[in-house]
């Protein structure tokens, strides 16, 4: 190649490094990317932060059941409020009422304790959440002696509601609308 051609060709691509820049075509296609994947994520994130206000209300029904199996073994009764267990539950909250009701507009923090075999606690959302229940009760082993059993149900995702928990536990399970946490 001439010298010239070569000087001209090297001149042109440092002028070329100098502009620099980006051309509006490629700034559309940044720009269109980034929505996309905005659009693909913010669900995602927004279910995620459902979830976590829901863990609240899964943790403390949790603490609730296993503060009564606590308190009977000392007692050998179950229960009637929150306040007897000391577990460090907060009974109203921002998303969640702690009561014996499946409607609790602000919680009360007892429990339904039915004949004195089992205690029963909803955690009603206060928002557009699934709503928890648990419930201990006392169960006969195979051995013949008797123990506390505790379950924790929440509602399923199609019977969820932004005012009240699906279904009252009665029995043992959780019920048609309720499934158990394992």
């Amino acid at each position: 190649m001439k010298t010239s051609l070569k000087f001209n060709l090297l001149q042109h691509l440092r002028r070329k490094q100098a502009e620099g820049g980006f051309t509006l075509i490629e700034l559309l296609v940044v720009i269109i990317i980034i929505g996309i994947l905005a659009a693909i994520a913010l669900p995602s994130f927004l279910n995620q932060a459902n979830r976590a206000r829901e863990t609240e209300a899964s943790q403390a029904i949790g603490s609730l059941n296993r503060g009564q199996q606590a308190y009977y073994l000392e007692a050998v009764e179950f229960a009637s409020n929150v306040d007897q267990l000391d577990v460090g539950v907060e009974e109203d909250t921002d998303n969640f009422a702690y009561s014996n009701t499946i409607t609790a507009t602000a919680g009360d923090g007892a429990f339904n304790v039915v004949a004195g075999t089992s205690a029963i606690m909803y955690a009603v959302p206060k928002a557009k959440l699934r709503g928890f229940a648990g419930i201990t009760y006392l169960d006969t082993t195979s051995a013949g002696k008797q123990a506390t059993v505790s379950n924790l149900c929440r509602e399923k995702a199609s019977k969820a509601n932004d005012t009240q928990v699906a279904n009252v536990i009665t029995t043992t399970d959780c019920g048609a609308d309720l499934e158990p946490i394992k």
